[in-house]
């Protein structure tokens, strides 16, 4: 199950392809003083994720549902995502994604593998 922009989408994540990363970035301010030391004037720690989602056997259209909701041409989606013991609900663009056509059976086509990388529009946590 995913949940994307408040809906729950029966899709499947596979196995060990969720990923996290964070970013810590630096405003423009940011770089070499006159010392030789490098400053940083931190904007914030960025989560981004990625995963490789497959339908449900029981509900291709759901993941028919998904990819067209997640291929949308909008600025962001809102994205609800595993975080430590817990979950984080944060709002991240999508910029691309892959999946690749499987086979056919019985009239149903089956695909696999979609790809898609989540990127923070904003960041979860500030400096103090």
């Amino acid at each position: 199950m995913v949940e994307l922009d408040g809906k729950k989408y029966k899709v499947r994540v596979k196995i060990k392809t969720l990923e996290r990363s964070f970013r810590v970035e630096d405003s423009d301010r940011s770089g070499k003083v006159k010392t030789g030391r490098y400053f940083r004037d931190i904007i914030g720690t960025y989560y981004d994720y990625s995963m490789e989602v497959e339908p449900d056997p029981t509900d291709p259209e759901d993941y028919d549902a998904f990819f067209e909701a997640i291929s949308a041409p909008v600025e962001s989606h809102k994205i609800v995502v595993p975080y430590g013991q817990t979950t984080l609900t944060y709002e991240a663009m999508v910029s691309e994604g892959t999946d690749t056509l499987r086979d056919k059976l019985g009239g149903v086509k089956r695909w696999t593998g979609l790809k898609v990388i989540f990127t923070a529009m904003e960041p979860q946590r500030r400096p103090q």
